[in-house]
């Protein structure tokens, strides 16, 4: 049996340095792309003597998604602290709910990827049973709030597709 060795690299034309955010959002693309085929190989492989090393890639492979999904927040100039809620951007803050924290959140992490509203309530807050219109409250609500800050155009809709967040968010000159 051949030993596993497992030597990463960035890819090619990866920085993670960039400062351009719309190449940022392209990195993120690629990596939730690589994430989603090789989890699909992962439940494949059913044990197989390659589920290790195929498990190892997709660790890999998620901390560089998170890393990038980082950049973009920290490029987007946009910071939510988790623990009390609060969104700071371009020098002003403002308190949010758990829930409109969660959402802002997890749609930053995901840029220029529409989630219906079924989708937004199972992935940002892990519950199901919350009701298309109840999702579209909250956005609507979010959207309301985030006027308050200057991101009132932050959270966009596409046709037939969903929410999502626009990756040429900039930073606001304070």
């Amino acid at each position: 049996m051949r030993e596993a060795r497992l030597d990463f690299y960035e890819l090619p034309g990866e920085d993670l340095t960039t400062s351009v955010l719309p190449e940022v959002a392209g990195w993120i693309s690629i990596y939730e792309e690589l994430a989603s085929v090789l989890g699909s190989v992962l439940s494949r492989a059913n044990g197989s003597a390659e589920s290790a090393e195929l498990r190892n890639h997709l660790e890999w492979i998620e901390l560089r998604l998170a890393a990038w999904r980082d950049r973009h927040t920290e490029l987007a100039g946009v910071v939510i602290d988790r623990s009390d809620h609060t969104l700071t951007y371009g020098g002003k803050s403002l308190r949010l709910t758990r829930r409109e924290a969660d959402l802002l959140d997890f749609l930053l992490r995901h840029p220029k990827h529409p989630f219906t509203s079924s989708q937004l309530a199972t992935l940002a807050w892990q519950n199901s049973r919350l009701s298309d219109a109840q999702v579209r409250t909250y956005i609507m609500r979010l959207r309301n709030r985030l006027r308050e800050v200057g991101l009132e155009h932050v959270i966009t809709v596409v046709r037939n597709r969903g929410y999502g967040v626009t990756a040429t968010l900039g930073k606001v000159e304070t």
